[in-house]
């Protein structure tokens, strides 16, 4: 399979996503701190979710970036459904080592996992993006 470059509206739009989530990240640490549950285990495991929905987020735009340059409409829609899935059972993995090894916080991972699309919707009320 060739490798595409990614465009530089993907590229764009998940930097912003990246420091949106990064800003989110910082508001869960404080908000940690503050409530006295901070512990290196929420720093890891919301560094660790904030990176995989980052990725995630990177991921999905490649994912149509690829289906988007087929000229079958069936093998595009099979294609967005595998990386979907794909997508998801990484989720799903990341968020289950977090619960799993014993210095790792699965909750704060699991929030952090819902970053880009808190970045989106602040983003969309700001004017910064439409619909």
């Amino acid at each position: 399979m060739e490798q595409f470059k990614p465009q530089e509206s993907i590229v764009r739009e998940t930097k912003r996503i990246a420091i949106g989530s990064g800003i989110c990240f910082v508001i869960m640490m404080i908000v940690y701190i503050l409530i006295g549950q901070f512990s290196v285990g929420v720093l890891l495991g919301g560094l660790i979710g904030t990176a995989y929905a980052v990725f995630n987020f990177f991921q999905l735009g490649m994912s149509i970036q690829r289906a988007t340059s087929l000229t079958d409409t069936d093998m595009a829609a099979r294609q967005m459904r595998g990386s979907y899935s794909m997508r998801m059972a990484g989720l799903l993995l990341v968020c289950v080592v977090c619960f799993v090894v014993p210095f790792l916080e699965g909750i704060p991972c699991m929030i952090a996992m819902l970053f880009p699309r808190a970045t989106i919707l602040v983003l969309q009320m700001t004017g910064q993006i439409k619909d």
